[in-house]
Parts: C-alpha cells; structure tokens; sequence
C-alpha cells in the first residue's frame, strides 16, 4: 500500500464524522487556548493554531503597527469595497466606526430572489488586528448580526502576550482574549499544533471545540463500527494496538487509542487520538477535547521519514501532554463591604492549580469507578490550592499482600457538592499541598 494512504485512513476513522502514570515534563511552557491550559516541553514550536468564536474565525495579524496605519489600511479597504471588487459579489451597504480602533463593513449582495447579507469586523489593540469576516445572513438579520458582533465579540476583545494567563474568565486565542464567563450558547473552536525539533516528523495538536451535533458515536465506537466493515478489516488487521480504552482526563470521561500504522519502508508510524465528547450543544464550558499525536508528519522524497520517537518516548509525551490539560482557572470576585458573599451554587466548578473558591465537600468524576486517595468526597477550604485527584490503581495480588497501592497524580475538575464549615480542631482533607489521608499508601509506580 502506498505509505501516504495509511496514515491518512487511519487518521480519519478516527476523527469525528486505563490510566497511566503521568510523565514529568520537568521543563515546560503553558499555553491558554479556548477555556483551557496545556502544558509543552520547553522546546516545543507551535506551528498552527485557530480559533472560532460565537460569530465566526477570528484571525490576527501585525499589518498595522500603529492606529494610524489601522486608520488608512481600513479606509484604503472601505474604498476597495465600495467600489466593487470583492470576488464573491458582496457590496458595502454601510460602515460602523463605533470606536477610533474598530471598523465594521456591512455587505450585502442579490441572490436569485433575495438578498444575502454578511459582514467584516475589524480591532485594533496595541499593534495587532483583529478580523471576522462571514456572508450567508439574510439582510433582515444583518443589523442584529452586527450588533452582536460589536457588543459580544469586538467589545470584549483585547491583546494578550501569547505567554500571559489571563486570571479572569473568558475565551484565549493566539494573541488575544475575549472576556466573558461560558455561560452562554455559543460555538466555540480552539487548536494548537506543536512540532519537536529532536523528533522530526512529530506533531501533536490540541483542540476544544463545542458540540453542534450532540450523541455522535464516541472514538471506540467508531473504530468498532470501521472493523466491522469488510472493506476496512483487511487493513486495520495490520494497525498494531498499543493501548486503547476508556481514560479520564482534564476532570472529563475520555477514550483513547494509541496504535501505529505500516508503512512501504517497513517501520511504522504513530497515530494517537484521546478525547472527550461533550454533551450539550454549544455548551463553552463542557466541548469536546482532543488531543492527537502523529509521527511521519514529514516527508522526504514523497515517503514520511522514519519516526526517531520510540513507541515509549511517544506514549511519555502523549500521556504528559493529555494529564496536562485543565479547565483554566479564573479569578473569584471580591467581597463586598455590606457583608460575607453568599455560597456559591452547588455544581460550580473549580479546576486543579485554582484558588478552591468555596468551603465545602467536592468530588471529581475520577471518583467515579476508582479509588480516591483522601475519599471520594473532599473537604476543601477556600483560598487553598484545588488538588490533583491521587488515584489508586487497582492493586495486583502481590502487592495486595505487601499492603501497596500504584498511586497517580491527576490534573481534575473538582465540582461543589456540599457545604460545611472546617471544624477548629479538624484540618479539612484537600488544604493546599495535601489532598490525601493521614494513611498514604506507598506509591511504588
């Protein structure tokens, strides 16, 4: 077969339509992309990356260094539209500067019997612009559309340093962030790829993205229904299984499979895929999470190059990136001068590595199924560090007899499910730099 086919295939019956023992990754970098943080080797080279939200791709560019330059660039453009030349027919119909350092460009053009209207929506802030461009509404919508774009996007729209955190809630993208808390239906899309310069061929992608069509298949269901196919066992009789099965991450029920493919040069290439569907639609605080690893993602003479990666520095690196994800912490408001605030609501959620925003009993969903290190129900006070779920691995029977346990270290999404007030004389279970019970059982892993 021909070694460009295999990857390709195998790749796509993966995409849409057992724990591990993290690896440290002593030297990394974080990166926010959408909601969420992950954690790279120190060398990694991000090499793409993009980014939806609610009204369409939001791209950026360092064209305009100053808003002068901004200035004359979108004049030069409004010139250009008026006049005319757009390739797909579009004609200004009217032009919005509700500020010095935004444009918005209201288009609109005859479809058969109708008129179709879209738009192009451009920011400024501190030597980068920001641009959204989308045709396909109706011209009766368009000035809604708009209105949205202004107040719920460019509004909230402002640069970020690539290596900032924001500390509040909200959206991150490449060089820029949009405030806002998740709480309302929207799309919403974030990727990052990465290669490694001592693994050529390497790439490993990142992505959040929020279901448009709840109840899909989940990843071994679709890899179940590709070998039931006459037309595909043959081939995915020679994808060799790593590991495969359910794996929970980033406080999410995840699956996964690791495998490499054949190819012509008889060495063989990693395909490795992990997600966690979402459920709701266009929820941004429950999307669908994926991460994939590639080797082979190079060519040389139209072959993809021999992965210098071993199956085991490839399932390392998988395993520590995949651990490494979480939902990003966000700042807590501030108490007012009348008084205590009140309880947060049952349900809310607070990410490992975040300030516990509330006194009270949490769970994670790693509790679900599995043996929890400190309980399935935590004690946790506010203002102190949210742990890491410590998970027991199910002992083997020699280790049952020396009384030991394989313990792993999991970055969670703790939930809020019960008030309490930490009594004096009993330290709550969870404070920072704890999390587990007087009784640790050895870990041996």
């Amino acid at each position: 077969m021909n070694t460009k086919v295999w990857p390709a295939l195998f790749a796509g019956l993966i995409a849409f339509p057992c724990l591990a023992k993290e690896p440290s990754m002593s030297n990394v970098k974080t990166y926010c992309y959408g909601r969420y943080l992950v954690d790279l080797p120190a060398d990694a080279q991000l090499t793409g990356q993009g980014y939806e939200y609610d009204y369409g791709r939001i791209d950026a560019s360092k064209e305009d260094s100053d808003l002068a330059g901004f200035d004359r660039r979108m004049k030069t453009r409004y010139e250009a539209l008026k006049a005319g030349k757009q390739k797909d027919g579009f004609d200004v119909a009217a032009e919005r500067q509700p500020a010095k350092n935004i444009r918005i460009f209201e288009l609109s053009k005859k479809v058969i019997t109708f008129m179709a209207g879209g738009f192009e929506a451009y920011k400024w802030d501190r030597g980068t612009t920001f641009s959204m461009q989308y045709s396909g509404y109706s011209v009766e919508k368009l000035p809604s559309v708009v209105a949205g774009v202004q107040g719920e996007v460019l509004d909230k729209l402002q640069y970020r340093e690539p290596d900032d955190i924001p500390s509040k809630s909200g959206f991150c993208l490449g060089n820029g962030f949009i405030a806002g808390a998740g709480t309302t239906e929207q799309p919403e899309e974030a990727w990052m790829s990465f290669r490694f310069p001592q693994w050529p061929g390497v790439v490993v992608t990142v992505r959040s993205m929020t279901v448009s069509k709840p109840g899909e298949p989940k990843l071994l269901a679709r890899l179940g229904n590709a070998s039931s196919s006459r037309s595909l066992s043959g081939l995915l009789a020679q994808v060799h299984v790593l590991r495969k099965g359910e794996r929970i991450a980033a406080g999410r029920a995840g699956e996964e499979m690791l495998s490499t493919v054949p190819t012509d040069g008889g060495y063989r290439l990693h395909q490795f895929r992990w997600e966690a569907q979402g459920t709701k639609l266009n929820a941004p605080l429950d999307p669908t999470l994926i991460v994939e690893f590639q080797s082979g993602a190079k060519y040389d003479h139209g072959q993809p190059i021999r992965p210098k990666v071993t199956d085991e520095q490839a399932t390392q690196l998988f395993d520590a990136v995949v651990n490494s994800i979480r939902l990003r912490p966000s700042a807590g408001g501030t108490l007012s001068d009348g008084g205590p605030a009140a309880p947060l609501p049952l349900g809310t959620l607070a990410a490992t590595g975040a300030p516990c925003p509330q006194t009270g009993w949490w769970t994670c969903p790693e509790a679900s199924g599995h043996e929890i290190v400190g309980g399935a129900r935590q004690l946790l006070t506010q203002g102190s560090v949210m742990p890491a779920a410590q998970v027991l691995d199910k002992a083997r029977w020699f280790d049952k007899a020396r009384g030991k346990h394989r313990q792993f270290s999991i970055s969670t999404t703790w939930q809020l499910v019960g008030y309490a007030d930490p009594q004096p004389d009993t330290p709550p279970r969870g404070k920072a730099g704890d999390g587990v019970d007087d009784a640790t059982p050895e870990n041996d892993a």
